[in-house]
């Protein structure tokens, strides 16, 4: 009897996850079924194909890219239990680009907001339409002209530092990059001015750091659980250099929310730029959000968070690769540079009415995005069936926009691998669909920041190719590999070095 009883105590114990496991898998039916008609990588019981990804975080990009390359769009892929679809045709990118049904954040941020919270570009859909709309108006066109002269000025400090390094081979010239744009950010949509190109900063090296551990995690789906994750060294690692990022954010809400209440003490308008257009005030970013009474205290913290970070790091990564593309091709640099000399001669500093004038150097940027989009992946939760006409993504699901790979498809790009800013003249631009480049993402959910982005870069690139020749190590495109920390970096740092004009 006790053998009995023994063995029904053994045969329960086993039953329930059993019985557990069968009714996960049967509500998940769908998913399964849509996976085994689109062709993907063979998936391994609980991890999926992230076998795949096992190895140096350096190769993940190289790996991902390989792997969506050997099959049509879309592509299915489990990672652990969750279903994506990578997508790499334009037509299928712009669907989910402009799917009502499509705009929630991927599973995939959760790990982004554990690091920086849920602001403008990781909230969820209701929290993300609610703070874009109070947000919206200081992306204003005047306030964005206003920002000019702190551009030109932050540019010029720049280049009175990069003396330093002139006539120096394969500088690291992304720590004087990223400490000008973080100034040029908290001077813009702070409202403060944080001498950092000066001071030093600690700001870059904690969030390089935080987003290349954030990525491992990503594929390593055995981390995916909070309480494996913990027993990870690494995660003391991420901890260390989250306090970093938070110190850093702190310091700047402190410091605003002491101007803040002295100006209202004093009743006086803000320091910052502010316009007024038809008798409605607009105000800068912080100030707009500080004076909203629907953001709460964490709220705020968020959003500083979200703007600092991919403020700075996709500006100064993008501007790095651009100073690279410039050393790499001196018959382009020497266009640049004689445009340059055309708008503005050789002493006068960029004026808002100089940047729509210089259309080729806008060319120039917008085919170093093409080549290096910082964000190679844009990942959307699929939130009801989306008919792509080649087949169905289920609800459920996730659909992966390879941006990297349609912006170096041979069917829409020939040549892709050849640097030609050509490429977007108008004639050009009108032969392609809207998607086949998408480096600030594309449809409602968008990158709020995208004009403030080409407006800066065209400023600090037009004040500093007129006082520096750009060189670089690299030989060609192709030499320069990539990895992923959440946005994309050159594997083997930037190899840039100047000479002064």
């Amino acid at each position: 009897m006790v053998w009995v009883v023994e063995n029904l105590t053994l045969v329960l114990v086993l039953s329930v996850p059993a019985l557990w496991y069968l009714s996960y898998l049967w509500k998940r039916r769908k998913l399964y079924i849509y996976s085994w008609n689109i062709p993907g990588p063979f998936a391994l019981p609980f991890i999926g194909a992230a076998y795949k990804f096992i190895g140096s975080p350096e190769y993940i990009l190289e790996k991902l890219i390989k792997l969506v390359e050997r099959y049509p769009s879309p592509m299915s892929i489990w990672l652990g239990p969750r279903l994506f679809f990578c997508l790499t045709d334009p037509h299928h990118a712009e669907k989910i680009l402009t799917s009502q049904k499509c705009l929630g954040k991927d599973h995939f941020y959760k790990f982004m907001i554990y690091n920086i919270g849920t602001g403008l570009l990781t909230a969820p859909v209701p929290k993300w339409k609610k703070h874009r709309k109070l947000i919206m108006p200081s992306f204003h066109q005047k306030i964005l002209d206003s920002f000019v002269d702190i551009f030109t000025e932050q540019a010029t400090v720049f280049t009175d530092i990069l003396r330093a390094y002139a006539g120096r081979k394969n500088i690291d010239i992304s720590k004087p990059v990223s400490a000008m744009m973080l100034d040029i950010i908290c001077e813009t949509a702070m409202g403060l001015k944080m001498n950092t190109q000066r001071e030093g900063n600690v700001f870059a090296t904690h969030l390089d750091q935080m987003m290349l551990i954030a990525t491992i995690r990503v594929f390593a789906v055995w981390h995916h659980l909070d309480w494996t994750w913990r027993l990870y060294p690494l995660s003391r690692k991420l901890d260390k250099h989250l306090a970093g990022i938070h110190e850093v954010t702190s310091k700047i809400i402190r410091k605003k929310l002491e101007v803040f209440e002295k100006q209202k003490e004093n009743r006086r308008d803000s320091l910052v730029a502010e316009l007024d257009e038809g008798g409605k005030k607009r105000r800068v970013f912080l100030d707009l959000i500080l004076e909203n009474s629907e953001f709460t205290e964490e709220e705020i913290r968020e959003e500083v968070n979200i703007f600092l970070g991919a403020g700075t790091d996709t500006s100064s990564t993008t501007l790095c690769f651009l100073l690279e593309m410039l050393g790499l091709y001196p018959e382009i640099q020497q266009k640049v540079y004689e445009e340059v000399i055309d708008v503005l001669g050789e002493e006068r500093s960029v004026e808002a009415s100089d940047l729509p004038r210089f259309m080729y150097l806008e060319r120039v940027i917008k085919e170093t995005l093409r080549l290096f989009p910082v964000g190679a992946f844009v990942v959307r939760s699929i939130g009801e069936d989306i008919n792509l006409g080649t087949c169905t993504l289920p609800k459920g699901s996730s659909a992966l926009i390879s941006s990297l790979n349609i912006h170096r498809d041979p069917k829409y790009w020939p040549e892709p691998l050849k640097f030609d800013p050509d490429r977007f003249l108008p004639e050009e631009i009108a032969k392609r669909h809207p998607c086949c480049y998408i480096p600030f993402s594309y449809g409602p959910r968008n990158c709020i920041g995208n004009r403030y982005a080409m407006m800066s870069l065209k400023t600090i690139a037009a004040t500093t190719v007129r006082k520096y020749r750009m060189f670089t190590g690299y030989k060609s495109v192709e030499d320069i590999e990539m990895m992923v920390k959440v946005i994309v970096k050159p594997t083997k740092g930037y190899k840039v070095y100047l000479e002064q004009r």
